[in-house]
C-alpha cells in the first residue's frame, strides 16, 4: 500500500474509532452508567479495582473513550510506517533503519488521534448522528452555571416557612407537598437535620439515590426518618454508589441495588423506585428492570414505579414511557425557557396515563454572571423558578436541592405559589440578559425553515463559547470547522425570522456571530 492510501485508510479509521467507540462511549459515560453497562465492563472495572486506580466513578466509560482515541493513533502510526517503510526497503534494500517511516507515522498518529477525539467530541456533545442533540447544552442548560441557589440577603419574613399546598402524585393515590426535598447534596448529621426540619414544616417527599454523595445521602436520610417513616414518601434509584443501571442489567442486580438501599435507609421498603437518568428507551422498556420491579413489589419493598431524565433524548424518552404504560411516575428537567414542548408532553402523561409529575433541576442551569441586578424584582431568584415550575398544574411537585438550613425558610416560602409579576419579571430579565446566547437546547424549531441548512443552534452555540466562557479561539476553531457558516445569511430572505420560540432574531445574531468569530 502507497503512504498516501496507508493515510487516507489511517483518517478512515480514525472517523470510526471517533464515532462508534470513543464517541458512542463518553455519550454514554455523560448519563454515569456504571461499568458493566459497557463491554467487557466488569471486567475493567475489577482489574481498575485491583490497580488501585484512583477513580471514583464507573471506569468502563473513560476507558473506551481514551481506548479509541488512542487506537485510532495507533493505528494511524502502525498504517503509515509500515507502508513507507515497505517502500523505502523496495528501493533500497539495503536501508532497513529501526525509524524508518517512524517521523510519517508519528505525524499520521497525531492527526488521526485528534480526529479521533474530535469526531467522539462532535457526537458526545455536538449531537453528531443525534439530530444535534448533544450533552454540551445540555450540561450548559441544566448542570452549568452560577445560578443562584441561596440567596445572599435572606429576608426575616421567610423564616418559619411551611408548606402551603399539597397535590396528588398521580395514580400514586399521594398528595404529596409541593416542594420537595432533593438528597444529592445531603449527608453526615448536618444533612440529617435539615431533612428533619423539612419534615417538621410539612415536607412529606424525600429523593434520595445510593450514589448521591457516595450513599451518604441514604444513610443520613435514613437517620432522619426513624421514627416517622410512615408520614413520608421515599423514592431511591436502581443505582449503585458509582452509577446508574445498565439496560443488560440482570433481574438479580436490580434487586440487589434496591436491597441495599433499603439497608443504607433502615425501612424495609421505598415507596417509588426510578430508573434514573434515562437516555436510552432500552432502559425504559427494559425486561429485567421490570421483572425485577414486579418482584420488589410482591415482596412489598417497593411499592411504585418510575423514570427520570435530564439528558439530550429527555422528550423522546418521556414519549416511550407514557406509551409504555407502566411507569406511576416521571421526574423531568423542567424549568423556565427549557425544551419547548416539554409541558404538553407532561400534560399529555398527566391526561393520558396519570403519571405524577415531579419537576427537577428546577433552578435553571444555564451560565449567568449578574444575578445581583435581579433583587429589585423578586425576593430570590429561588422563589421565582420555584413558582414558575408550580404554576403549571399538571406538575405533581417541584424538587430542589436542600443542603443548608436557610434552604428549608427560603424554598419553602414559595410554596403553595404561582409565579407573580415580580417572579415573572425576575426571569423575564434572565432571559433578556441570556438572549441570543441561549437557544434551547434540543429544540431545533428554526433549522428546518433556512433554506442553506445553516446549523443555526451550532452557530450560537460557539458565540456563547466566545462570548460567555471566554474561550475564544476554540469558538473560532469551531466555527471555521463548520460546514457552512453564517455568511450564507447576508444575501438571504430570511425565512427563519420568528421560528424561535424564545424569539431570538436569528439573522442578526448569525450576521453578528460571523463577524465575531472569523478572523480578519
Amino acid at each position: 500500500m502507497r503512504p498516501r492510501n496507508a493515510f487516507l485508510l489511517a483518517l478512515g479509521a480514525a472517523v470510526a474509532l471517533g464515532y462508534f467507540v470513543a464517541g458512542a462511549a463518553l455519550y454514554r459515560t455523560s448519563i454515569d452508567l456504571v461499568s458493566a453497562a459497557f463491554p467487557a465492563g466488569a471486567w475493567i472495572q475489577a482489574a481498575a479495582d485491583a490497580l488501585g486506580v484512583p477513580y471514583p466513578r464507573p471506569i468502563a466509560g473513560p476507558f473506551w473513550t481514551f481506548a479509541g482515541v488512542l487506537g485510532a493513533g495507533t493505528l494511524g502510526f502502525w498504517l503509515v510506517r509500515r507502508s513507507v517503510r515497505r517502500q523505502v526497503v523496495a528501493t533500497d534494500p539495503g536501508r532497513r533503519g529501526v525509524l524508518t517511516g517512524a517521523a510519517a507515522g508519528a505525524a499520521t498518529a497525531l492527526v488521526a488521534t485528534a480526529g479521533a477525539g474530535g469526531i467522539a467530541a462532535l457526537r458526545a456533545f455536538g449531537g453528531l448522528g443525534n439530530e444535534g442533540r448533544g450533552w454540551a447544552p445540555t450540561f450548559s442548560e441544566v448542570f452549568g452555571g452560577d445560578v443562584e441557589k441561596t440567596s445572599p440577603n435572606p429576608k426575616d419574613s421567610w423564616k418559619g416557612s411551611t408548606v402551603q399546598d399539597h397535590r396528588m402524585l398521580g395514580r400514586t393515590g399521594w398528595k404529596v407537598s409541593d416542594i420537595v426535598i432533593g438528597g444529592g447534596r445531603v449527608e453526615g448529621e448536618k444533612g440529617a437535620d435539615i431533612v428533619r426540619l423539612a419534615l417538621d414544616r410539612g415536607v412529606n417527599y424525600v429523593d434520595t439515590s445510593p450514589d448521591y454523595s457516595g450513599t451518604g445521602s441514604e444513610n443520613a436520610v435514613g437517620q432522619a426518618l426513624q421514627g416517622r417513616r410512615d408520614q413520608v414518601f421515599l423514592a431511591t434509584k436502581f443505582c449503585t454508589a458509582r452509577g446508574h443501571l445498565g439496560a443488560r442489567a440482570t433481574v438479580d442486580e436490580h434487586k440487589r441495588v434496591v436491597e441495599e438501599s433499603l439497608f443504607r435507609l433502615k425501612t424495609d421498603y421505598v415507596d417509588l423506585v426510578h430508573q434514573h437518568s434515562c437516555d436510552e428507551i432500552d432502559r425504559i422498556t427494559s425486561e429485567t428492570m421490570h421483572e425485577a420491579f414486579d418482584r420488589l413489589k410482591q415482596e412489598g419493598k417497593v411499592r411504585f414505579l418510575g423514570f427520570s431524565s435530564h439528558t439530550p433524548n429527555l422528550t423522546q424518552v418521556a414519549e416511550a414511557a407514557i406509551a409504555d404504560g407502566r411507569f406511576d411516575v416521571m421526574m423531568l428537567a423542567y424549568h423556565h425557557g427549557i425544551w419547548p414542548g416539554l409541558a404538553e408532553v407532561i400534560g399529555r402523561a398527566r391526561r393520558e396515563q396519570d403519571m405524577g409529575i415531579v419537576a427537577m433541576k428546577t433552578l435553571k442551569g444555564a451560565k449567568h454572571h449578574g444575578l445581583a441586578g435581579f433583587r429589585e424584582h423578586a425576593d430570590a431568584y429561588s422563589q421565582a423558578a420555584l413558582r414558575w415550575v408550580l404554576s403549571n398544574r399538571d406538575v405533581s411537585a417541584a424538587i430542589i436541592s436542600f443542603f443548608e438550613f436557610q434552604h428549608v425558610d427560603e424554598y419553602l416560602h414559595a410554596s403553595g405559589g404561582r409565579a407573580t409579576d415580580r417572579d415573572l419579571a425576575l426571569l423575564e430579565e434572565y432571559d433578556r440578559q441570556i438572549l441570543g446566547s441561549y437557544c434551547a437546547p434540543h429544540c431545533g424549531a428554526c433549522l428546518d425553515t433556512c433554506p442553506e441548512s445553516l446549523p443555526i443552534h451550532d452557530v450560537l452555540r460557539h458565540r456563547m463559547y466566545f462570548e460567555d466562557y471566554g474561550n475564544e479561539k476554540e469558538a473560532m476553531r469551531l466555527y471555521g470547522a463548520l460546514d457552512r457558516n453564517a455568511e450564507v445569511c447576508a444575501s438571504c430572505s430570511a425565512p427563519c425570522l420568528g421560528s424561535c420560540p424564545v424569539g431570538i432574531p436569528i439573522q442578526d445574531r448569525m450576521a453578528e456571530s460571523h463577524r465575531l468569530l472569523t478572523l480578519g
